[in-house]
């Protein structure tokens, strides 16, 4: 363990869980929300330089909106010493009800580190059956082609199968529980939302109608290019 007073200067890594409601929070405003926690919090967080100096905090990889997580990661540094369980009081008295610092603690890798990312998602549609689970794991076996936008906001036509480390799907009481290993680093990263766009378009489930079927996604942990987990 750091000694407490060597804290300040160092990345301080806080891990929390964002549910409910906030999955419809957008990157953008979840960055500014934590900007404002720290400054409610009093952690004297290292700012950037400029005319508009703006506090320092770095994520992982971006939570689409309409996704859940269990494993969002958040990098500060802190200009005075404090001790990492002072921080994370603080922090956890500023959330908001659906979010929850898992934990506090000084990195030992990077974010860089991060290849994949586990997803669960569930679906539920009156057209259904046992029979679904299977088409699922077939469709994403060996092409599955679906248009994803570009960092330059361009169209480009991709094979999701290759951005699929692992895929398994199963038939639970009128549910089908997904769960998948995605790409997640800086070259290959996969939207889970287009998983769902590719069931809708070639199995004909999941319409546009909410009133008789939904679908959830979470995001359970952040994973090694090895495959353990990211921490």
């Amino acid at each position: 363990m750091v000694p407490q007073e060597k804290i300040a200067g160092l990345p301080i890594r806080i891990k929390f869980s964002k549910k409910g409601r906030l999955m419809y929070i957008s990157h953008l405003d979840l960055s500014k929300t934590m900007q404002r926690i720290m400054v409610r919090a009093d952690i004297d967080i290292w700012y950037s330089e400029g005319f508009n100096p703006q506090p320092r905090v770095v994520f992982a990889v971006p939570l689409p909106v309409g996704v859940e997580s269990d494993c969002e990661y958040l990098d500060i540094k802190i200009n005075s010493p404090m001790e990492l369980d002072k921080i994370k009081n603080r922090i956890s008295r500023n959330f908001p009800d659906e979010m929850r610092v898992l934990d506090v603690y000084v990195p030992e890798v990077k974010f860089k580190n991060i290849a994949y990312i586990d997803y669960t998602m569930k679906l539920f549609s009156p057209k259904i059956t046992e029979q679904t689970a299977t088409d699922i794991e077939k469709l994403f076996k060996n092409e599955c082609n679906v248009t994803k936008i570009t960092k330059s906001g361009a169209e480009k036509t991709v094979n999701l199968c290759e951005f699929i480390q692992s895929l398994k799907a199963e038939y639970n009481n009128g549910e089908i529980i997904i769960n998948t290993v995605l790409c997640a680093d800086s070259e290959k990263y996969l939207n889970p939302e287009l998983l769902i766009e590719a069931i809708k378009k070639y199995l004909d489930i999941l319409t546009s109608d909410t009133t008789d079927e939904y679908y959830s996604i979470l995001r359970n942990k952040m994973l090694n290019a090895d495959l353990t987990e990211f921490k």
